[in-house]
């Protein structure tokens, strides 16, 4: 049974000149009792994709899709 589990995660934060997609097909499940590391370059997602899940996406930023 997943703790958590993701499944094209996409998100979007709202610009002047349109949306600007910052996170794009995340998919991703945790086990309970195991534990998740995600690493990556700088400004390639990681803080957003935590936000989004936590439903703390700033302002303009909403999920673009989700299928779990």
């Amino acid at each position: 049974m997943s703790l958590l589990e993701i499944e094209d995660l996409s998100v979007d934060i709202g610009k002047p000149g349109g949306a600007l997609h910052v996170v794009r097909n995340v998919t991703l499940s945790v086990q309970r009792g195991a534990v998740l590391g995600v690493v990556g370059e700088s400004g390639s997602g990681k803080s957003i994709t935590a936000l989004a899940l936590m439903r703390l996406l700033p302002p303009g930023g909403r999920v673009a899709a989700v299928a779990s």
